[in-house]
Protein backbone atom coordinates (compact mmCIF):
# COMPACT_ATOMS: atom_id res chain seq x y z
CA UNK A 1 0.00 0.00 0.00
CA UNK A 2 1.18 3.53 -0.64
CA UNK A 3 0.47 7.10 -1.69
CA UNK A 4 1.96 9.53 -4.18
CA UNK A 5 4.67 12.07 -3.49
CA UNK A 6 2.36 15.00 -4.35
CA UNK A 7 3.03 17.57 -1.58
CA UNK A 8 0.48 19.77 0.16
CA UNK A 9 2.10 22.84 -1.36
CA UNK A 10 5.02 23.59 -3.71
CA UNK A 11 7.97 23.77 -1.33
CA UNK A 12 11.03 21.68 -0.48
CA UNK A 13 9.87 21.14 3.09
CA UNK A 14 6.42 20.04 1.96
CA UNK A 15 8.00 17.56 -0.44
CA UNK A 16 10.10 16.06 2.33
CA UNK A 17 6.99 15.89 4.50
CA UNK A 18 5.23 13.93 1.73
CA UNK A 19 7.79 11.14 2.15
CA UNK A 20 7.42 11.20 5.92
CA UNK A 21 3.67 10.92 5.61
CA UNK A 22 4.02 8.11 3.05
CA UNK A 23 5.96 6.14 5.67
CA UNK A 24 2.91 6.27 7.95
CA UNK A 25 0.57 5.36 5.09
CA UNK A 26 2.31 2.29 3.69
CA UNK A 27 5.42 0.81 2.15
CA UNK A 28 5.41 2.43 -1.31
CA UNK A 29 5.66 5.97 -2.65
CA UNK A 30 4.69 6.90 -6.22
CA UNK A 31 6.79 9.55 -7.98
CA UNK A 32 5.29 10.55 -11.32
CA UNK A 33 6.79 13.17 -13.63
CA UNK A 34 7.38 14.24 -17.21
CA UNK A 35 10.85 13.51 -18.64
CA UNK A 36 13.31 16.43 -18.70
CA UNK A 37 13.61 15.96 -22.46
CA UNK A 38 16.48 18.35 -23.19
CA UNK A 39 18.73 16.82 -20.54
CA UNK A 40 18.44 13.30 -21.92
CA UNK A 41 18.32 13.80 -25.67
CA UNK A 42 21.54 13.05 -27.62
CA UNK A 43 24.18 15.59 -26.62
CA UNK A 44 22.18 16.77 -23.61
CA UNK A 45 23.60 17.39 -20.14
CA UNK A 46 21.96 16.18 -16.95
CA UNK A 47 21.29 19.24 -14.81
CA UNK A 48 22.40 19.71 -11.22
CA UNK A 49 18.71 20.01 -10.34
CA UNK A 50 18.01 16.50 -11.66
CA UNK A 51 21.09 15.06 -9.95
CA UNK A 52 20.22 16.71 -6.64
CA UNK A 53 16.59 15.58 -6.88
CA UNK A 54 17.72 12.02 -7.54
CA UNK A 55 19.91 12.02 -4.43
CA UNK A 56 17.17 13.62 -2.34
CA UNK A 57 14.44 11.20 -3.37
CA UNK A 58 16.68 8.17 -3.05
CA UNK A 59 17.74 9.25 0.44
CA UNK A 60 14.20 10.13 1.53
CA UNK A 61 12.90 6.76 0.37
CA UNK A 62 15.72 4.94 2.17
CA UNK A 63 15.41 6.95 5.38
CA UNK A 64 11.64 6.40 5.49
CA UNK A 65 11.78 2.71 4.57
CA UNK A 66 9.82 3.15 1.33
CA UNK A 67 9.87 1.19 -1.92
CA UNK A 68 10.00 3.40 -5.01
CA UNK A 69 7.30 3.35 -7.66
CA UNK A 70 8.44 5.64 -10.48
CA UNK A 71 6.21 6.65 -13.40
CA UNK A 72 7.45 8.40 -16.53
CA UNK A 73 4.54 10.54 -17.69
CA UNK A 74 5.34 11.92 -21.15
CA UNK A 75 1.88 13.21 -22.12
CA UNK A 76 -0.16 16.16 -20.87
CA UNK A 77 -2.79 15.04 -18.31
CA UNK A 78 -5.19 17.60 -19.79
CA UNK A 79 -4.64 16.19 -23.29
CA UNK A 80 -3.16 12.71 -23.37
CA UNK A 81 -2.65 13.00 -27.11
CA UNK A 82 0.02 15.70 -26.70
CA UNK A 83 3.53 15.28 -25.33
CA UNK A 84 4.16 17.54 -22.34
CA UNK A 85 6.94 20.05 -21.66
CA UNK A 86 8.79 19.57 -24.95
CA UNK A 87 11.49 22.11 -25.82
CA UNK A 88 10.40 24.72 -28.36
CA UNK A 89 12.08 23.07 -31.32
CA UNK A 90 10.25 19.78 -30.64
CA UNK A 91 6.77 21.17 -30.03
CA UNK A 92 4.07 19.22 -31.82
CA UNK A 93 6.22 16.16 -32.44
CA UNK A 94 5.49 12.67 -31.16
CA UNK A 95 7.05 9.27 -30.48
CA UNK A 96 8.23 8.92 -34.09
CA UNK A 97 10.87 11.62 -33.51
CA UNK A 98 14.32 10.12 -32.92
CA UNK A 99 15.35 12.78 -30.39
CA UNK A 100 12.24 12.18 -28.33
CA UNK A 101 12.71 8.41 -28.48
CA UNK A 102 16.36 8.66 -27.46
CA UNK A 103 15.54 10.99 -24.56
CA UNK A 104 12.76 8.72 -23.28
CA UNK A 105 14.96 5.62 -23.36
CA UNK A 106 17.91 7.43 -21.80
CA UNK A 107 15.71 8.80 -19.00
CA UNK A 108 14.17 5.39 -18.31
CA UNK A 109 17.65 3.86 -18.05
CA UNK A 110 18.81 6.70 -15.80
CA UNK A 111 15.92 6.10 -13.39
CA UNK A 112 16.48 2.35 -13.34
CA UNK A 113 20.21 2.69 -12.75
CA UNK A 114 20.12 5.44 -10.13
CA UNK A 115 16.94 4.62 -8.21
CA UNK A 116 16.66 0.82 -8.61
CA UNK A 117 12.89 1.20 -8.21
CA UNK A 118 10.66 -1.71 -7.28
CA UNK A 119 8.18 -0.56 -9.94
CA UNK A 120 8.63 1.57 -13.07
CA UNK A 121 5.80 2.72 -15.34
CA UNK A 122 6.98 3.58 -18.84
CA UNK A 123 4.00 5.72 -19.83
CA UNK A 124 0.92 6.81 -17.91
CA UNK A 125 -2.70 6.19 -19.02
CA UNK A 126 -1.46 5.13 -22.43
CA UNK A 127 -4.89 4.00 -23.62
CA UNK A 128 -5.93 7.67 -23.63
CA UNK A 129 -3.06 8.41 -26.04
CA UNK A 130 -4.48 5.70 -28.30
CA UNK A 131 -7.95 7.26 -28.17
CA UNK A 132 -6.66 10.68 -29.13
CA UNK A 133 -3.98 9.81 -31.66
CA UNK A 134 -5.05 6.50 -33.17
CA UNK A 135 -3.38 3.21 -33.94
CA UNK A 136 -0.40 4.40 -35.98
CA UNK A 137 0.80 6.84 -33.33
CA UNK A 138 0.18 4.23 -30.64
CA UNK A 139 2.34 1.70 -32.47
CA UNK A 140 5.18 4.22 -32.36
CA UNK A 141 4.80 4.40 -28.61
CA UNK A 142 4.66 0.60 -28.36
CA UNK A 143 7.96 0.18 -30.18
CA UNK A 144 9.52 2.86 -27.97
CA UNK A 145 8.20 1.11 -24.87
CA UNK A 146 9.78 -2.20 -25.94
CA UNK A 147 13.17 -0.53 -26.43
CA UNK A 148 12.94 1.27 -23.09
CA UNK A 149 11.87 -1.95 -21.34
CA UNK A 150 15.03 -3.71 -22.53
CA UNK A 151 17.20 -0.75 -21.49
CA UNK A 152 15.70 -0.80 -17.98
CA UNK A 153 16.09 -4.54 -17.56
CA UNK A 154 19.75 -4.33 -18.61
CA UNK A 155 20.55 -2.24 -15.52
CA UNK A 156 17.81 -3.26 -13.03
CA UNK A 157 16.50 -6.72 -13.78
CA UNK A 158 14.41 -6.91 -10.59
CA UNK A 159 12.35 -3.82 -11.40
CA UNK A 160 8.78 -4.59 -12.50
CA UNK A 161 8.11 -2.65 -15.71
CA UNK A 162 4.78 -1.78 -17.35
CA UNK A 163 2.71 1.12 -18.71
CA UNK A 164 -0.43 2.24 -16.87
CA UNK A 165 -3.97 2.29 -18.25
CA UNK A 166 -6.88 4.53 -17.27
CA UNK A 167 -9.59 2.15 -16.07
CA UNK A 168 -12.65 4.30 -16.73
CA UNK A 169 -11.35 5.16 -20.19
CA UNK A 170 -10.67 1.47 -20.92
CA UNK A 171 -14.39 0.88 -20.35
CA UNK A 172 -15.42 3.89 -22.50
CA UNK A 173 -17.07 5.52 -19.47
CA UNK A 174 -15.54 8.99 -19.84
CA UNK A 175 -17.17 11.71 -21.95
CA UNK A 176 -14.05 13.51 -23.11
CA UNK A 177 -14.75 13.72 -26.83
CA UNK A 178 -16.31 11.63 -29.61
CA UNK A 179 -17.81 8.30 -28.50
CA UNK A 180 -15.13 5.63 -28.07
CA UNK A 181 -15.02 1.88 -27.73
CA UNK A 182 -13.60 -0.09 -24.78
CA UNK A 183 -9.86 -0.63 -25.15
CA UNK A 184 -9.26 -3.81 -23.14
CA UNK A 185 -7.18 -5.41 -25.91
CA UNK A 186 -4.51 -2.70 -25.78
CA UNK A 187 -3.00 -4.30 -22.69
CA UNK A 188 -2.17 -7.50 -24.54
CA UNK A 189 -0.22 -5.57 -27.16
CA UNK A 190 2.58 -5.06 -24.63
CA UNK A 191 3.21 -8.76 -24.17
CA UNK A 192 5.67 -10.33 -23.62
CA UNK A 193 7.39 -7.28 -22.13
CA UNK A 194 4.74 -6.58 -19.52
CA UNK A 195 5.47 -7.45 -15.89
CA UNK A 196 2.08 -6.39 -14.51
CA UNK A 197 -1.24 -4.86 -15.52
CA UNK A 198 -1.36 -1.42 -13.87
CA UNK A 199 -4.40 0.84 -13.81
CA UNK A 200 -5.33 4.28 -12.56
CA UNK A 201 -8.96 4.65 -11.50
CA UNK A 202 -10.94 7.75 -10.59
CA UNK A 203 -14.57 6.64 -10.95
CA UNK A 204 -15.88 10.00 -9.69
CA UNK A 205 -15.18 11.42 -13.16
CA UNK A 206 -17.68 8.91 -14.60
CA UNK A 207 -20.18 8.43 -11.75
CA UNK A 208 -21.71 11.15 -9.58
CA UNK A 209 -22.17 8.83 -6.60
CA UNK A 210 -20.28 5.80 -5.45
CA UNK A 211 -23.48 3.73 -5.10
CA UNK A 212 -23.90 4.04 -8.87
CA UNK A 213 -20.75 2.02 -9.54
CA UNK A 214 -21.44 -1.50 -10.81
CA UNK A 215 -21.04 -4.17 -8.17
CA UNK A 216 -17.56 -5.68 -8.06
CA UNK A 217 -16.32 -2.80 -10.16
CA UNK A 218 -12.77 -4.12 -10.56
CA UNK A 219 -13.49 -7.86 -10.64
CA UNK A 220 -13.55 -8.11 -14.45
CA UNK A 221 -9.79 -7.53 -14.42
CA UNK A 222 -9.28 -11.05 -13.09
CA UNK A 223 -11.10 -12.68 -15.98
CA UNK A 224 -9.44 -10.53 -18.66
CA UNK A 225 -5.78 -10.66 -17.62
CA UNK A 226 -3.49 -13.27 -16.11
CA UNK A 227 -0.68 -10.86 -15.17
CA UNK A 228 -0.13 -9.52 -11.65
CA UNK A 229 -2.36 -6.51 -10.96
CA UNK A 230 -1.28 -3.09 -9.70
CA UNK A 231 -3.59 -0.26 -8.68
CA UNK A 232 -1.13 2.44 -9.76
CA UNK A 233 -3.26 5.39 -8.64
CA UNK A 234 -6.84 5.39 -7.39
CA UNK A 235 -8.97 7.95 -5.63
CA UNK A 236 -12.33 9.56 -4.93
CA UNK A 237 -12.77 13.19 -3.98
CA UNK A 238 -14.15 14.28 -0.61
CA UNK A 239 -15.01 17.73 -1.97
CA UNK A 240 -18.44 19.29 -2.44
CA UNK A 241 -21.10 17.07 -3.97
CA UNK A 242 -22.92 18.31 -7.10
CA UNK A 243 -26.11 17.42 -5.24
CA UNK A 244 -25.12 19.35 -2.12
CA UNK A 245 -23.10 18.40 0.94
CA UNK A 246 -19.74 16.62 1.08
CA UNK A 247 -18.47 13.52 -0.70
CA UNK A 248 -16.40 12.36 2.27
CA UNK A 249 -18.80 9.49 2.91
CA UNK A 250 -18.60 8.42 -0.72
CA UNK A 251 -14.81 8.56 -0.54
CA UNK A 252 -14.83 6.23 2.45
CA UNK A 253 -17.27 3.86 0.77
CA UNK A 254 -15.20 3.74 -2.41
CA UNK A 255 -11.97 3.12 -0.50
CA UNK A 256 -13.55 0.26 1.41
CA UNK A 257 -14.89 -1.27 -1.81
CA UNK A 258 -11.63 -0.79 -3.70
CA UNK A 259 -9.52 -2.37 -0.96
CA UNK A 260 -11.89 -5.31 -0.63
CA UNK A 261 -11.76 -5.98 -4.37
CA UNK A 262 -8.00 -5.46 -4.48
CA UNK A 263 -7.66 -8.21 -1.88
CA UNK A 264 -9.98 -10.50 -3.83
CA UNK A 265 -7.92 -9.88 -6.97
CA UNK A 266 -4.63 -10.47 -5.17
CA UNK A 267 -3.28 -7.07 -6.25
CA UNK A 268 0.44 -6.53 -5.71
CA UNK A 269 0.19 -2.82 -4.94
CA UNK A 270 -2.53 -0.27 -4.16
CA UNK A 271 -1.56 3.40 -4.39
CA UNK A 272 -4.08 5.98 -3.19
CA UNK A 273 -3.51 9.06 -5.33
CA UNK A 274 -3.18 11.69 -2.60
CA UNK A 275 -2.04 11.38 0.99
CA UNK A 276 -3.11 14.86 2.12
CA UNK A 277 -5.29 17.45 0.41
CA UNK A 278 -3.36 20.19 -1.35
CA UNK A 279 -3.72 23.68 0.11
CA UNK A 280 -4.39 25.50 -3.16
CA UNK A 281 -6.67 23.77 -5.66
CA UNK A 282 -5.27 23.48 -9.20
CA UNK A 283 -7.15 24.38 -12.37
CA UNK A 284 -10.92 23.78 -12.10
CA UNK A 285 -10.79 20.63 -14.26
CA UNK A 286 -8.45 19.02 -11.72
CA UNK A 287 -10.02 20.46 -8.55
CA UNK A 288 -11.51 17.08 -7.51
CA UNK A 289 -7.99 15.63 -7.41
CA UNK A 290 -6.94 18.22 -4.82
CA UNK A 291 -9.42 16.85 -2.26
CA UNK A 292 -8.70 13.14 -2.72
CA UNK A 293 -6.40 13.09 0.30
CA UNK A 294 -6.88 10.83 3.31
CA UNK A 295 -6.10 13.84 5.48
CA UNK A 296 -7.60 17.34 5.12
CA UNK A 297 -5.37 20.29 4.28
CA UNK A 298 -5.74 21.52 7.87
CA UNK A 299 -4.36 18.23 9.19
CA UNK A 300 -7.61 16.66 10.35
CA UNK A 301 -8.10 13.01 9.43
CA UNK A 302 -10.98 11.96 7.22
CA UNK A 303 -13.02 8.81 7.75
CA UNK A 304 -11.01 7.26 4.92
CA UNK A 305 -7.78 7.54 6.91
CA UNK A 306 -9.08 5.20 9.61
CA UNK A 307 -10.20 2.72 6.93
CA UNK A 308 -6.81 2.91 5.20
CA UNK A 309 -4.98 2.35 8.48
CA UNK A 310 -7.16 -0.66 9.24
CA UNK A 311 -6.22 -2.35 5.97
CA UNK A 312 -2.58 -1.33 6.41
CA UNK A 313 -2.39 -2.93 9.83
CA UNK A 314 -3.84 -6.32 8.89
CA UNK A 315 -1.72 -9.33 7.98
CA UNK A 316 -1.80 -10.04 4.22
CA UNK A 317 -4.65 -12.26 3.09
CA UNK A 318 -6.95 -11.59 6.06
CA UNK A 319 -10.38 -9.92 5.88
Amino acid sequence: MGVSSVPQKPSDDAYRDAFKFAATAGEVILIQRVPPWEEFEPGGTISDRTKNLTRLERDLAHDNGLKLFLAIDPTDPADRGRLAALPDDLRGRDFTDNRIRAAFISYAKYLALNYKPAYLALGVEVDMFFNRRGDEAFRSFQSLYFEAYDAVKDVSAATLVFPTFQYENMQALLSLGPPSQPTWALVNRFDPKLDAVAISSFPGFAFTRVDRLPQEYFSQLKTRYQKPLIFASIGWTSGPSPEGGSLEGDQATFLRRAMSEAEELGALVVVWYLGRDVEDAPLPAFAPLATMGLIRADGRAKVSWAIWRTYLGRPPGTR
